[in-house]
C-alpha cells in the first residue's frame, strides 16, 4: 500500500522549492480581514477540512486531475508537472499518491489569516504531516505538504 504522506512530500519536495520561491512574493493581509464578504475563522476552518476531506476521496478514486486543478494550487500543481517524468501532473500524482484505503484524519487546524492555514494530519497507518494551504480565488488550496 502507498504511503499518503511520503507520497504527497515526494511529490511535493521538488515541487515546494519551486513554490516557495513563487510564493514568497505572494502574500495575504497580515491579520483577519473582517470586511464584507470575508469568512469566519470558524467557516475557515470548515473549509480546510474539506480539503482534506476531498483529497482522501479523490485519492480513493485514484482522481489525479482533480487533485491537481482543484485540490493543489496551481503553482504546485505546475511545479509537480515541470518535476515529473510524465510531464504530468494528474499522471504523477496517480502514480504516487493513491490508494483506494487512504484514510487521512485532521487532528488541528490553524488558521492564522484571512489566506493561510496549516492542517496537521494524521494517517491510519501514524504517520503525521503539515498541509500548508493558501486561499485562492476564495477557496483553499494546498500549496505544500511537510512531516510533522
Amino acid at each position: 500500500m502507498t504511503d499518503m504522506r511520503r507520497n504527497l512530500s515526494r511529490l511535493a519536495v521538488v515541487a515546494v522549492v519551486t513554490a516557495s520561491v513563487a510564493l514568497a512574493g505572494c502574500g495575504g493581509a497580515s491579520g483577519d480581514n473582517k470586511s464584507a464578504g470575508a469568512t469566519s475563522r470558524s467557516d475557515d476552518s470548515a473549509a480546510v477540512k474539506q480539503v482534506m476531506t476531498d483529497l482522501q476521496t479523490a485519492s480513493r478514486q485514484g482522481d489525479g486531475n482533480r487533485i491537481c486543478t482543484q485540490i493543489f494550487t496551481p503553482k504546485l500543481a505546475d511545479s509537480v508537472t515541470k518535476s515529473a517524468t510524465s510531464g504530468s501532473c494528474a499522471k504523477e500524482t496517480k502514480r504516487n499518491l493513491f490508494s483506494s484505503s487512504a484514510q487521512i484524519g485532521v487532528e488541528n487546524i490553524d488558521v492564522p489569516d484571512s489566506v493561510n492555514a496549516t492542517a496537521t494530519i494524521k494517517e491510519a497507518n501514524g504517520n503525521v504531516s503539515n498541509v500548508f494551504l493558501v486561499k485562492q480565488s476564495r477557496r483553499w488550496r494546498i500549496r505544500s505538504v511537510q512531516a510533522a
